[in-house]
């Protein structure tokens, strides 16, 4: 079910976030608030020994639903962070849920190594059985729930933004729990969200993932072949908004790989987007390095348009060498368009998961 959640969560909110009304990702909880869930307790914790909602009594407690390779939720942590440092010596308790949305982010060691990347000093619990998250009947990634200090849900928000309303809300019900509470401060002024979510946002290409449990926008005739070597074709021209492979690859449930036993046959993606700046889920099967190549428009990518993960060689070719799997940085335009975007490799050991996408109205947020 957490995949169906994600596709929707896909449609819906994460590719098109800042095209959405900040209050469509709003759920406000009206009349007698709803009990928390006495969810699980997770094994595993970062940052924290185990929690529960049951010993957090007294406290304001948000829960984030989030996933270290979900661009929506990365640019959600500068807020979270703001939040924990500011609200946390008053009374508010963050607790971040990491439910992977791919399989291999069951590896908790690549869950450590994202939780230090980002910066992340909050309690981060391992759902890697996704009971948390169906204690919730949580419906996709980010999503965050502001429990009350008598453990009762107060607001779920589902996706980016609101963040001014979400504070205001941290700040009330911490009073609320403390009345002596006051936030005159400078320090505690809540600036409005209008940057994302201005009437001149556009829409982009939605998610795309390359696997085949959910391959909707995938553009080659007939569906992908699971589980087995097959040479692909791609179309010509690649349609606006789709994703075509080309060349040898192994496709399985969450994305697409290549193998050795192909030599240096050339394999490769072509991604026909609309959007400012695209992001790649991707990374070496085995930990090895390795390289793909990346254009766009038939060109290397230009210097003041490169990701931050986005080199040149000797010659200008630009890519990317892919170690762990996570999230990459590939495009960053200048402007908002549309272009074809081509990724290849002669590696073997390369897997590739997704695309994600940010419009003119992203917001800035630290590349990590």
């Amino acid at each position: 079910m957490r995949r169906i959640a994600a596709l929707l969560c896909g449609i819906l909110l994460g590719t098109a976030v800042f095209a959405v009304s900040a209050s469509h990702a709003v759920v406000k909880i009206e009349g007698p608030r709803i009990p928390a869930p006495n969810f699980p307790t997770a094994k595993i914790w970062i940052n924290s020994k185990p929690l529960t909602l049951k010993q957090l009594r007294g406290k304001v407690v948000l829960i984030d639903f989030w996933d270290y390779t979900c661009i929506n939720c990365i640019r959600t942590f500068p807020h979270l962070e703001r939040w924990n440092r500011l609200y946390g010596p008053l009374g508010l308790v963050i607790i971040g849920v990491h439910t992977p949305e791919f399989d291999f982010a069951k590896n908790v060691n690549l869950v450590r190594e994202a939780v230090k990347r980002f910066g992340i000093t909050y309690p981060v619990a391992i759902d890697n059985d996704g009971k948390i998250w169906d204690a919730f009947h949580n419906p996709g990634w980010p999503t965050e729930y502001l429990i009350d200090s008598k453990g009762r849900i107060v607001e779920r928000h589902l996706g980016e933004g609101d963040y001014d309303l979400t504070e205001m809300l941290i700040q009330s019900l911490l009073k609320e729990a403390n009345p002596s509470l006051s936030f005159k401060a400078a320090k505690y002024r809540v600036t409005e969200d209008e940057r994302q979510y201005g009437g001149a946002c556009l829409r982009t290409t939605r998610e795309t993932y390359l696997g085949t449990l959910r391959d909707l926008n995938i553009s080659n005739k007939g569906n992908l072949v699971k589980d087995k070597l097959h040479v692909y074709a791609a179309p010509k021209p690649v349609p606006i908004d789709t994703a075509a492979l080309q060349g040898p690859w192994t496709a399985h449930g969450d994305g697409i790989h290549t193998d050795a036993s192909v030599g240096k046959s050339r394999s490769e993606v072509l991604l026909h987007y609309r959007a400012k700046s695209v992001y790649m889920v991707a990374g070496s099967d085995n930990g090895t390095p390795r390289r793909v190549y990346i254009t766009q428009d038939g060109k290397p990518i230009t210097r003041n348009a490169r990701g931050l993960d986005v080199k040149a060689d000797a010659s200008g070719k630009t890519y990317i060498e892919l170690g762990q799997r996570r999230m990459y940085y590939v495009v960053n335009n200048r402007d908002f368009g549309k272009h074809l975007l081509a990724v290849s490799t002669t590696d073997p050991g390369v897997g590739l998961y997704s695309f994600t996408f940010g419009n003119n109205c992203e917001p800035n947020f630290a590349h990590k």
